[in-house]
């Protein structure tokens, strides 16, 4: 921890503690997400102190989070409605942001397990949010959060305007004409999806709807000036409804669920406050080809629908329209 010392003029190394990059704070019943973030910051060759690896038995409970607290370079909070309610975990945190008031050098770093509304300091600090989001997609937010470099991507983004705009030339120099791939001896055979592909592809899909209403709810509220609020509850594992909020009243709401009396692997939407299984729009996965979606209840009447292919949505396509029709009913009010 060379880095360290040098910027904190080796106090601590003078001291003889030894010193680690991370420190996981988290109550008990977020055990499993202290451990499995620990893992992957270790994979990463990062070095950490968590509770339930590396305070044995004997040792003083007390004595130990301080040490712990005072020698890591960063803290990571495991946030949760249960992390916001304990009061064991808050002098945990409060050691690091004593120490970096500003957020200049990111001693504190909240990662977000289960949907809280953190609430006085831990409001302004920026979160990793990894709610809703599968294990892949998880690990790569949390190592992307880690890194206190800029978040610019290693190749340009693809232009998010209208498909008919000219494209944009790569490289002004010579073209070189691209490599003609061999031709197959026999045309590709197709393999319909089975029930299993069908049911990952769904699941999948409703990650990816549940993973995009939580980053997009966290955008607008930041850019609300305050006026706007949010709220995301998880029914069950496949079921959630989102609220949207305006100087503190209700502006828009919808539930978003797969299965059901519609089938096992629709995903389903309904707009306002529902009850039973009425909804809005069914979105079906294909039953033959390329696993896809399909909207069953679209009319082509909005720009996105006439510029998508509604019977052959990816699941990031459906995540856009269904979060599409739940902000056009918000605008509409």
């Amino acid at each position: 921890m060379e880095r360290f010392d040098a910027r904190h003029g080796g106090d601590l190394k003078a001291q003889g503690l030894d010193m680690t990059d991370f420190f996981i704070s988290y109550t008990g019943v977020d055990r499993e997400w202290a451990e499995w973030i620990a893992y992957i910051l270790e994979e990463a060759g990062f070095s950490t102190v968590v509770q339930a690896w590396d305070f044995r038995p004997g040792s003083n409970f007390v004595l130990a989070m301080q040490k712990a607290s005072e020698t890591a370079e960063r803290t990571v909070m495991v946030l949760s409605p249960d992390y916001l309610k304990s009061e064991m975990a808050a002098p945990e945190w409060a050691s690091a942001f004593a120490r970096d008031p500003q957020g200049l050098e990111r001693k504190l770093l909240p990662i977000m397990v289960r949907a809280c509304e953190p609430q006085g300091l831990l409001k302004a600090i920026v979160q990793v949010r990894i709610v809703g989001m599968d294990e892949d997609a998880s690990r790569q937010a949390i190592l992307s959060g880690v890194n206190r470099t800029r978040a610019k991507p290693s190749q340009r983004p693809s232009f998010p305007g209208a498909a008919s705009a000219s494209e944009h030339k790569h490289f002004p120099g010579p073209e070189i004409a691209p490599t003609r791939a061999p031709r197959p001896l026999l045309p590709r055979l197709g393999v319909a999806p089975t029930d299993a592909d069908r049911r990952r592809f769904a699941k999948r899909a409703f990650a990816s709807i549940r993973a995009t209403f939580e980053r997009n709810l966290n955008q607008v509220v930041e850019e609300g000036n305050g006026r706007l609020d949010f709220d995301v509850t998880d029914a069950t594992a496949t079921d959630f409804r989102a609220e949207l909020y305006l100087d503190g009243g209700t502006k828009g709401q919808c539930r978003v669920w797969l299965g059901g009396m519609m089938g096992e692997n629709n995903i389903c939407f309904a707009e306002g406050r529902t009850s039973g299984d009425a909804c809005n729009e069914i979105l079906a996965p294909s039953l033959s080809g390329e696993l896809s979606l399909s909207a069953t209840m679209s009319m082509g009447h909005t720009d996105f629908e006439r510029r998508t292919d509604m019977k052959k949505l990816t699941p990031e396509q459906a995540a856009d329209y269904l979060w599409e029709r739940f902000t056009r009913a918000f605008r509409s009010k």
